[in-house]
């Protein structure tokens, strides 16, 4: 994969969503290793929160953040779990206590 960059008047930037596959063993560590880097962390109900949420029905768990140029960027972990679409949008901690495992999240 290349990532090409390349300069554009704030007016010319078309905000967009990128998301990025990661495994769980770093989405464990991403809060940190993003804020260290000066990034705003925020989770997909934008609750004020740092707390990665899981997406029921694919089961994934994920985090946001934004670049310099407002794009909307996500690491996003899939789970080893069925999935549960009743149960919505859960925080990770929920979901995996729901499972019967606890789960160490740097922050």
């Amino acid at each position: 994969m290349t990532l090409m960059l390349w300069e554009k008047e704030p007016s010319e930037i078309i905000r967009q969503h990128y998301a990025f596959e990661t495994s769980i063993e770093n989405m464990k560590c991403i809060v940190p290793w993003l804020k260290d880097r000066g990034l705003k962390v925020r989770n997909f109900l934008d609750d004020g929160t740092e707390n990665p949420f899981v997406f029921g029905w694919m089961p994934a768990v994920s985090i946001y953040f934004s670049d310099p140029d407002g794009h909307s960027l996500e690491f996003i972990s899939m789970l080893p779990d069925e999935p549960q679409p009743e149960l919505g949008v859960v925080a990770w901690q929920e979901w995996e206590k729901s499972h019967g495992r606890s789960i160490k999240i740097q922050k």
